[in-house]
């Protein structure tokens, strides 16, 4: 019941939220000019008419290369996270250089990941896995050290193995700072995303955003930039999904 009433509200608060957005924008549109700021009810009929296929496929290939980035990022930043966190030698050897890195901006690192990797979408998976890696890696690595010894030794008492130990004492401890990084992650990534579509590609909602204001088309830029909006709602929304399902040991 509590779960359903969250539930509920949230979805209360999104519809609000989304009306006032477009109470705002319809206002913004009167006083600058539909030319230049169409209004919602432009956009709407606009992004119904080339939603499909057009900016669904562009709209596929942004998801595919989020989602693609987002899984190899898990994979590699959690069990690197959790063993620096619980083993010092590990953490010595991690740690130092994912400091040093980990305040570059990640774009800034594009033309170097395009002269080793090409121009293709490994790329462009490459600049958003390295947003992604490096908030997780440190929220996960942060939560693996700051498990109490207590618990451990309450786990060894009852004659836990290794895998007890992680299942029942550190991943409870490093899930919510996990969640925390994919959520600040995710909006990063989706800006990084944007960015890095506008070269050398020809799909994508970065390049169908873009090519639309070159072309002055730009109902068909804010539709862009309307399902840019989705997608980053949907990866909140599947966050906040996997939060309610797998941290109920909080409640």
């Amino acid at each position: 019941m509590c779960a359903a009433g969250s539930g509920s509200a949230s979805m209360r608060r999104t519809v609000f939220a989304v009306a006032a957005l477009a109470v705002a924008w319809w206002v913004a549109s009167a006083l600058v000019g539909s030319r230049v700021l169409p209004s919602p009810v432009t956009v709407a009929v606009r992004f119904a008419q080339v939603w499909s296929p057009a900016l669904w496929r562009h709209t596929l290939a942004s998801t595919a290369r989020v989602v693609a980035a987002l899984i190899l990022a898990a994979a590699v930043a959690v069990p690197l996270g959790i063993g620096a966190g619980r083993v010092a030698a590990i953490d010595r050897v991690v740690t130092p250089p994912a400091y040093l890195l980990y305040p570059v901006p990640k774009i800034a690192l594009l033309p170097v990941l395009l002269i080793l990797l090409g121009t293709g979408d490994v790329t462009r998976v490459a600049v958003v896995f390295l947003v992604l890696f490096f908030q997780m890696y440190i929220a996960v690595r942060d939560g693996a050290r700051s498990v109490d010894p207590h618990y451990l030794q309450s786990i060894d008492s009852l004659g836990g193995t290794r895998l007890d130990r992680l299942r029942y004492v550190v991943w409870p401890v490093v899930l919510p700072g996990l969640l925390t990084a994919l959520r600040i992650g995710s909006g990063t990534a989706l800006a990084v995303l944007f960015f890095a579509e506008t070269f050398f590609t020809r799909y994508g909602l970065g390049f169908y955003i873009v090519d639309s204001w070159m072309k002055l088309a730009y109902p068909d830029m804010f539709a862009g930039i309307v399902a840019m909006s989705l997608l980053g709602l949907g990866l909140f929304s599947v966050i906040d999904a996997v939060d309610r399902r797998v941290s109920r040991w909080r409640s």
